[in-house]
């Protein structure tokens, strides 16, 4: 991502007229005849989104892109708009693309509309940091989604997918700020359009119709707002070129084959949307890696840039979207603090700059001590993240309504009847468990064997999935002198975390003593299994730096629970998430793959069923094209000749 033009947060300034007004490119942010006006006659109207036969009416879903975000006076009008329409989708996405983002206390302060101030309040709360990418916001109970797009408007429009129903082209005036309104930019807009989508602008300035008519909208004049005579209103008729989401059928029948977190998460997001949605698993809910009492949830240190720290990044703002529906007892702490003389981060102070301090920061050991609640630290990164109990919520994703749960059930191969175009789920004798129109494998190392033993994956194919095993204990914080008072996770080559209270309560363990988990192993296959002795002293050294004296027990407390499960990742590192298409992409559509999550499944899985649920509902996307394209299952299907 080099050579673009930076993210950078700016502070609001004034006009003469003490209106909310930009130095960079001269020119105020709303019509001084009132933002809030401006918003619904201008954009809402010229999009045909206010009134009784409101485009949006009775449709599941409904896209706006905004052009530039601003004030955020756009979003909230229409946000309130929906609100009030009896008629509205019953899912609302509002993308919107914004170079330079004000503070989140600027976006309340100057709130348009005092009937606004409690959705101002809301969005203010939830504001991303500035950095380049995508920062999902999910408001309302998740049933309007607003996806900011920070970075220049050109290249993030060329890293989006998505299908606009209504286009806001919102920004400064043309004179002010051409890129804005370029030939190539409106073009993008339009191929991320759906057939009819409609868009509307203050601007009436020719090159501006010119350029979206060359796009294929049809472009008009309409009458103005503020003492402007006229405002611009326009219907894509033909794009030039179209790479446009098409919303899905509708809600169906779906198969999620695995009750651990890939599997819970995926099943949670289509039944959100009104999937009837069975889940099959040979073992129970959690019972493989899943089920540990709780793990970290963190990002990547690293170049910000850098696609595994963007991914984690973004894994992690997804899983806080549905954490916000959980209750508190699921969490502990606040962020994860990374040993400075952890190899892995030797070279990261040379990125800290690019990385503003909600996200990660440094601190010497005098003041990470204290934050981590230990009494003595090394020098560390903080990073933002925390401790999940990951087996309660996986199970707390499961009893989403519209989920039904079937276990044991063991699937061994699955079919595709052609007639109805629904996926079967095959026991050992080839007799139906189950079917559905879309099935979807999340059942970590047995994905791959389900799509050999179906056919759907030729034997001489190299592995997708790689499986390594490890091991954690739970232990009371007494046990542990110097981390007693652990508040916060920490990481050295293995980690420490508070057990969170819903972890605790599932374990039977006793509510009045504190509980930590400490991990993990990396054990390498085809080795044989190290015993418990084993990978207690493992983890202890790799904690050294975060154990003062009397340092970590040599024996294993007496107390201690030991867990062990195994890991499976995908070949090239990164997960499995979204269709397979087959070798020859010859695969019948409906199936997807949630799989190779590695010792990411608390990051990554809520992130994995919205890449999902998006392709089938078509929905925008939650990730940049290069980081879809990075986690597509068809990234092994197109390598022709391996063997």
């Amino acid at each position: 991502m080099s050579g673009e033009p930076e993210v950078r947060a700016e502070a609001l300034q004034r006009s003469a007229d003490g209106e909310p007004y930009s130095a960079r490119y001269g020119d105020v942010y709303a019509s001084r005849a009132g933002a809030a006006g401006q918003a619904r006659e201008v954009f809402l109207r010229g999009c045909g989104l206010l009134g009784e036969d409101a485009r949006w009416s009775g449709r599941r879903q409904f896209v706006v892109l905004e052009t530039g975000f601003g004030l955020g006076t756009n979003f909230l009008a229409t946000w309130q708009a929906w609100r009030d329409d009896p008629r509205r989708p019953d899912l609302l996405h509002y993308v919107a693309l914004e170079l330079h983002p004000l503070p989140a206390e600027e976006l309340l302060r100057e709130c348009a509309d005092p009937r606004w101030h409690e959705l101002a309040r809301q969005l203010a709360e939830r504001w991303p940091p500035a950095m380049q990418g995508l920062h999902p916001v999910w408001l309302d109970a998740g049933r309007v989604r607003l996806l900011l797009a920070f970075g220049d408007a050109a290249d993030m429009l060329a890293r989006l997918e998505l299908g606009a129903d209504a286009v806001y082209l919102d920004g400064f005036a043309p004179s002010r700020n051409p890129r804005m309104w370029s030939p190539e930019l409106l073009a993008q807009v339009a191929a991320l359009c759906r057939p009819g989508a409609r868009a509307a602008s203050y601007t009436v300035a020719g090159a501006v119709r010119e350029h979206l008519c060359a796009a294929g909208f049809e472009a008009r004049k309409a009458p103005g707002y503020g003492g402007k005579p006229q405002r611009l209103e326009a219907e894509l008729r033909q794009p030039a070129s179209t790479r446009a989401r098409a919303p899905g059928p509708g809600p169906g029948t779906a198969l999620v084959i695995g009750a651990g977190l890939a599997g819970a998460a995926a099943a949670r997001a289509l039944a959100r949307r009104g999937w009837r949605v069975r889940v099959l698993d040979a073992q129970g809910v959690a019972a493989g890696a899943s089920g540990l009492p709780a793990g970290l949830a963190h990002l990547r240190p690293a170049a910000a840039g850098e696609g595994l720290a963007r991914l984690t990044r973004a894994g992690l703002a997804w899983l806080r979207q549905t954490l916000e529906e959980q209750p508190a007892q699921l969490q502990a702490g606040d962020g994860v603090w990374m040993s400075a003389a952890h190899a892995r981060l030797a070279k990261l102070a040379g990125h800290a700059a690019d990385w503003p301090p909600q996200c990660l920061r440094a601190a010497e050991a005098d003041a990470c001590a204290a934050a981590a609640g230990l009494p003595e630290a090394p020098a560390a990164w903080w990073t933002a993240g925390g401790a999940v109990a990951a087996g309660a919520l996986c199970a707390a994703w499961l009893r989403q309504p519209g989920i039904e749960l079937r276990t044991p059930c063991a699937v061994h191969a699955l079919g595709f009847d052609a007639a109805s175009g629904e996926w079967l789920a095959l026991d050992a004798r080839g007799q139906e468990l189950e079917r559905a129109r879309v099935c979807v494998l999340a059942c970590a190392g047995d994905g791959e064997r389900l799509l050999r033993a179906s056919g759907l994956l030729e034997a001489s194919r190299k592995p997708l999935l790689r499986t390594q095993s490890g091991q954690g204990f739970v232990v009371a914080a007494g046990e542990l002198e110097t981390l007693r008072g652990l508040r916060c996770g920490v990481m050295g080559s293995a980690y420490a975390l508070p057990l969170p209270p819903a972890a605790v309560a599932a374990r039977g363990l006793d509510p009045a003593q504190r509980w930590l988990f400490v991990g993990a192993t990396h054990e390498h296959a085809g080795q044989p299994a190290w015993s418990a002795e084993q990978a207690w002293q493992h983890v202890g050294a790799g904690l050294q730096e975060w154990c003062a004296a009397p340092g970590w027990p040599r024996a294993l407390p007496a107390g201690a629970l030991g867990f062990r499960g195994e890991r499976t990742g995908g070949a090239d590192r990164l997960p499995l998430a979204g269709r397979w298409a087959g070798a020859q992409g010859d695969c019948p559509p409906g199936l997807y793959l949630s799989l190779g999550m590695g010792s990411r499944g608390l990051l990554l899985s809520a992130l994995a069923a919205e890449i999902i649920a998006g392709e089938l509902e078509g929905e925008p996307a939650p990730l940049e094209r290069d980081l879809m394209d990075a986690l597509a299952p068809g990234r092994f299907s197109a390598r022709r000749g391996e063997t």
